[in-house]
């Protein structure tokens, strides 16, 4: 279910984007209904978020990155809470104060709101007779880490099948320097090579600073 804009996600969001040098301001406009909020920077006005997340802004605004960063920060934001929202309360002692987000057999990812609005998520599993959980491994606001966790306890997906962040950044650097060092590489597979390299840096939230002489040789190869 597509959920409207909430009270307390809206005042998570309003500390988030205040701490960035925005500024917002609820609107109350009887001939524009939709609109929620404004979002200014000094006296300019950056976009308009309706109460529905969707976002509107004049065509000649120049603030294109600003936009983008408070869309994706909102929309992040919005996706937990709605997960939250759909999610059915969790009928385990001591944990009644979170919901379940998904299980499969004896596992299980749930969520909490905490007290200062963030969603949090943790994977479990079930006691014997599914009264209760443990072995808990807590993710707080890393949504997409706890949903791996998930994914790899329940069994859905074989381990063997996933690298790691060290084996990721291996690869990477083999790319590199194949694409450096490999005068035979031809067209088509060089933009093969640069297409794994891009998927490899996405994945990679740390990735090594070039050497200098290693930046100008791609530069000279046009990368």
């Amino acid at each position: 279910m597509n959920h409207e804009i909430t009270p307390e996600l809206m005042e998570l969001f309003t500390k988030k984007v205040e701490s960035m040098g925005f500024v917002i301001r609820r609107e109350n406009m009887p001939v524009d209904p939709k609109v929620l909020f404004t979002v200014l920077k000094g006296p300019n006005e950056i976009c308009r978020f309706e109460k529905g997340g969707a976002m509107r802004f004049w065509s000649e605004s120049p603030y294109v990155e600003e936009r983008k960063g408070l869309h994706d920060l909102l929309l992040d934001l919005k996706v937990r809470y709605d997960l939250y929202l759909d999610a059915k309360p969790l009928n385990c002692a001591d944990v009644r104060d979170y919901r379940l987000i998904s299980e499969f057999g004896k596992y299980l990812l749930a969520a909490k709101r905490s007290e200062d609005n963030e969603i949090r998520f943790t994977t479990w599993q079930y006691t014997y007779d599914r009264t209760g959980v443990t072995l808990g491994h807590y993710y707080e606001t890393n949504f997409d880490g706890a949903l791996k966790d998930f994914i790899i306890r329940s069994g859905l997906i074989d381990p063997k099948q996933l690298f790691t962040e060290e084996e990721l950044l291996v690869l990477y650097e083999a790319c590199i320097f194949r694409n450096l060092n490999d005068d035979e590489l031809d067209f088509d597979s060089g933009g093969k090579l640069q297409a794994v390299v891009k998927k490899l840096e996405s994945n990679l939230p740390h990735l090594p600073e070039a050497p200098q002489n290693q930046q100008e040789q791609e530069d000279e190869r046009g990368i």
